[in-house]
C-alpha cells in the first residue's frame, strides 16, 4: 500500500474498508488510524458530503486546522475572482 507521505496533500488515498455491524459500529482500518494518528479515546466528527456522496471524518482536535485551511482556500479563490474581474475591466 502507498504511504501517505508519498502522495500530494490533495490526492485521495485509499486506506482500507470497514463493515457496519448490526449496532452501526465500524472499526477504523489500521492504515487509516496510523495515517491520521487516531488513538483510542480520540473524538471523531462526521460530516456528510453534499448529495450524500459519502462521509468526511475529522478528529475533533483538528477541526480548527480544517476550518483554517478552508478559509485560506476560500480567500485564495476570492483573490483569483477579484483578479479576473479587474482584468476583465481593463
Amino acid at each position: 500500500m502507498q504511504e501517505q507521505s508519498q502522495t500530494q496533500p490533495h490526492e485521495p488515498l485509499f486506506l482500507g474498508t470497514a463493515t457496519v455491524g448490526e449496532r452501526g459500529q465500524v472499526a477504523i482500518p489500521a492504515n487509516a488510524r496510523r495515517a491520521h494518528r487516531i488513538e483510542p479515546g480520540d473524538k471523531l466528527l462526521f460530516f456528510s458530503i453534499p448529495n450524500h456522496f459519502g462521509l468526511y471524518m475529522v478528529k475533533a482536535e483538528d477541526l480548527g486546522l480544517l476550518v483554517e485551511h478552508l478559509i485560506n482556500k476560500a480567500q485564495s479563490i476570492e483573490q483569483l475572482l477579484d483578479q479576473a474581474s479587474t482584468s476583465d475591466k481593463v
